[in-house]
């Protein structure tokens, strides 16, 4: 396993337990099926990267960046920092070391 499979996987571990935190914390089951649903298509990510290193990069990027953008509309419209400004940031660190990955394997 490279160090950008690794950056993949705690990335969908931690946006698990985020949509598993807001459950708990909030009851709100929408975060925890919107968090699984997005960990599971990280993960899905991960596995592909492993055989076609392009479509499972490619696909840690999409998702990525479409939870980078909805948690920075979160953060800038709420100003709070948990979960939109820490989510945000993550993903954008991801998003970056994704897109990292595919212009190296390309």
């Amino acid at each position: 396993m490279n160090a950008f499979q690794v950056v993949l996987l705690l990335y969908a571990i931690i946006i698990a337990a985020g949509g598993l935190m807001g459950y708990v914390q909030a009851q709100s089951t929408v975060s925890l099926v919107n968090g699984l649903v997005a960990a599971a298509l990280l993960l899905l990510g991960w596995g592909l990267s492993f055989r076609n290193p392009v479509a499972g990069f490619g696909l840690g990027a999409v998702v990525a960046l479409a939870l980078g953008v909805f948690f920075a509309y979160r953060f800038f419209t709420t100003g709070k920092w948990m979960p939109g400004g820490v989510t945000m940031i993550l993903s954008a660190i991801a998003f970056i070391t994704m897109l990292a990955a595919l212009l190296r394997k390309s």
